[in-house]
């Protein structure tokens, strides 16, 4: 009975608070990625490797947030054909209002722009989104839309979870079919250092050459998806003639962008190493000697989530094997599967190093994750993996900090493996339940002994006690401990640090729930 009163009730909903009747008619169309005819201005400035290209690909990597932020404003400038964005989240904040502008722009200069959404994170945003798609020659899709876009539409959620709730984690930019760049950052100011309350720590790398079709492909295959729908089906249309609008839009944009560009945030994105190099053009990307590009089905969301036969959590474990001395894995959510525990056992048993770097519990935004994750600390320590947590407040200590008026909190959000300093393994996928049943994610294997390397030296410099908890077992192997540094003192916490009472009992009542496979 109280089903059937749920069912009516939300039926109800459904039919008086769905969006009206889009006003203009569209219809969805298959489209792929649009190339010049000839170069792309791109290739010019990605010209340069450390050794010929040829058939392979070149990256460069983009560990600091404003360079990240300097290289995706740059292909969107210099794209000259097409533009294709596909996000988990994309804020309407500073960084999200940015990012649109200069997709505007580049809109407006007659290139292709075509958006993916995943619409678990537009909610409140569909004013914003509906200008954005306004224009001429911008198209914007949301990948399995919640029809109920009011302020019920977390109630469809809970009624329909094993649907709405699997979700594209994709995160991709490609311009001009020539230049793009995967990782584990959306769109917005946490992951760019434009807010002083929260920077989220995470890696991007730029890519050229022979990979980047296989990464449009996998754009293309979302887009023309039956899980993407159009824009206008979903929000609406409203009411609106651009050309009308086209003249006041643009001085407003121009002027809005200039604002930016004239702020000391927006000079800083100037003056990163990648803008530098680009602008002096001595920007030099790496050759690897091979590459693995990773994507699930997009049908992934609308199938059974035990059928992991074409999940790339399996290729993934897959390279695991064939570890020779030393594995790093760095999850902000790390929740291994039976089969992820087997294989770490089975390295540790053949005496290969194996380092787990991931969120604590004060670090984390999301303490569920933390809740399914604490049961495998004593397992994992009982194994001999090395195992960390990345502290909130590990920049309070750096004497000079001059980006940031406040110190922000850190949260760590980079996705990676590191694979006998040989193998770098870079994307959106996090080692958790979520991305390897529910969510769709896309991943990437380089073999490059040069940049596999570089970023082992750079997390090996960080990986200390003044940035990280690093966790053990007692003597008697009975409790856990957090050992760290705090002003200069070597410091041992016998529970979860810098966590209060009831954020600690909230964790551990969500660790005995049921909840494991949806985390």
């Amino acid at each position: 009975m109280l089903r059937f009163i749920a069912f009516i009730f939300f039926t109800f909903l459904v039919i008086g608070c769905s969006p009206k009747t889009p006003t203009v008619s569209e219809t969805k169309t298959v489209t792929f990625t649009k190339k010049p005819q000839g170069k792309s201005p791109l290739d010019t400035y990605f010209a340069k490797t450390d050794k010929p290209l040829g058939q392979h690909s070149a990256f460069y990597p983009l560990a600091l947030p404003l360079d990240a932020l300097a290289a995706r404003l740059f292909l969107i400038d210099h794209a000259s054909t097409s533009v294709d964005v596909q996000y988990y989240i994309y804020d309407d904040d500073t960084i999200g209002k940015i990012f649109s502008g200069h997709l505007l722009m580049a809109a407006q200069r007659g290139v292709r722009v075509r958006i993916l959404l995943d619409d678990l994170s537009t909610s409140g945003k569909d004013e914003s989104l509906q200008k954005l798609s306004q224009h001429p020659n911008v198209e914007l899709r949301l990948f399995n839309p919640n029809r109920l876009r009011t302020s019920f539409r977390n109630i469809a959620l809970l009624l329909n979870v094993n649907s709405l709730g699997k979700r594209m984690h994709n995160k991709s930019l490609i311009a001009d079919g020539t230049a793009a760049i995967i990782g584990g950052r959306n769109i917005g100011d946490v992951y760019f250092a434009a807010t002083y309350k929260t920077l989220f720590l995470d890696y991007d790398i730029l890519s050229v050459g022979s990979v980047v079709p296989q990464i449009s492909k996998a754009f293309d295959i979302y887009w023309n998806s039956e899980q993407a729908a159009l824009a206008s089906e979903v929000l609406g249309v409203k009411d609106s003639d651009y050309i009308q609008i086209e003249k006041v839009f643009t001085e407003t944009l121009e002027g809005r962008l200039k604002v930016f560009s004239t702020s000391d945030y927006g000079k800083r994105v100037l003056r990163t190493p990648f803008s530098q190099k680009v602008k002096n053009n001595n920007l030099i990307l790496t050759v690897s000697d091979e590459v693995h590009f990773f994507y699930d089905s997009p049908t992934k969301v609308a199938t059974n989530e035990n059928n992991n036969s074409g999940h790339i959590s399996r290729k993934i474990s897959e390279d695991l094997i064939a570890v020779a001395s030393n594995v790093i894995i760095i999850s902000p959510y790390f929740i291994p599967s039976d089969r992820m525990m087997e294989r770490l056992k089975h390295l540790r048993e053949k005496n290969i190093e194996v380092t787990i770097v991931t969120n604590s519990l004060a670090s984390t935004d999301v303490s569920p994750v933390y809740a399914g994750y604490q049961s495998y600390i004593k397992p994992l320590l009982n194994m001999g993996v090395s195992l960390y947590e990345l502290k909130p407040n590990g920049l309070d200590g750096v004497k000079k900090v001059k980006t940031f008026e406040k110190i922000p909190n850190l949260s760590l959000h980079t996705k990676m493996i590191l694979i006998d300093q040989k193998k770098l393994a870079v994307g959106s996928a996090n080692i958790d339940p979520r991305s390897d049943k529910l969510n769709t994610e896309i991943f990437m294997v380089i073999e490059s002994k040069k940049l596999t390397e570089k970023q082992y030296k750079s997390i090996k410099n960080v990986l200390n006690l003044h940035y990280f908890y690093k966790l053990s077992l007692d003597e008697m192997g009975q409790y856990v401990l957090w050992t760290t540094r705090e002003e200069g003192k070597l410091m041992q916490y016998t529970n979860r640090p810098k966590v209060g009472f009831f954020k600690a009992l909230g964790t551990d009542i969500m660790s005995i729930l049921p909840i494991k496979g949806y985390l």
